[in-house]
């Protein structure tokens, strides 16, 4: 009889051990994804730093600043409030103006890019000193009443693997209603 009773309940033990398992595996993934999150509340953001990544500090104005630790790529996100719309201007052309002053060379803009749902200006630059040539991509856009730039460092050479994650994280960037 007892044989009879477990048989009848093992497919239901297996279904359960077999949730329980799915459910733990589900709870850690969410654990590392939240691990990876990072809020900032004064600008209603939220950023998942991207994978392998580290946070990183030195520019008090930014809601984050990540680093690749092998090829030293770096992702800063610094918003601004504006008063004005004609300050996000200002903003974006001071950023801009103390690139080229520091012999940085644009190479590249478009205007109609779309990250995350938010119409966006992408100028790119290049820098070489000692061989070595640092490729700066700079997004500008703005959200509600505040501009936003998110600004990717990274070497020519390991272009095709920062890119990617560099837009991952703009276009995973969520806004809060503030």
């Amino acid at each position: 009889m007892r044989r009879h009773l477990v048989r009848s309940f093992a497919p239901a033990l297996t279904a359960a051990f077999t949730l329980m398992a799915l459910m733990t595996a589900l709870s850690a993934t969410a654990a590392a994804q939240d691990e990876n999150k990072i809020t900032n509340e004064e600008h209603g953001v939220e950023l998942q730093k991207p994978k392998g990544w580290e946070e990183n500090s030195g520019n008090e104005k930014a809601v984050a600043v990540f680093i690749e630790p092998k090829s030293q790529s770096q992702i800063e996100i610094v918003p601004t409030r504006l008063m004005t719309a004609d300050v996000a201007e200002v903003f974006f052309g001071t950023f801009h103006k103390t690139l080229t002053e520091s012999t940085f060379e644009k190479i590249g803009e478009t205007t109609d890019k779309e990250y995350g749902g938010n119409k966006a200006q992408e100028t790119t630059y290049r820098f070489t000193h000692s061989g070595v040539t640092l490729k700066v991509y700079v997004v500008s856009f703005i959200r509600d009443t505040t501009a936003w730039l998110v600004v990717g460092y990274m070497q020519d050479k390991e272009e095709s693997k920062i890119k990617p994650q560099f837009e991952a994280l703009i276009n995973g960037m969520v806004f809060k209603q503030q």
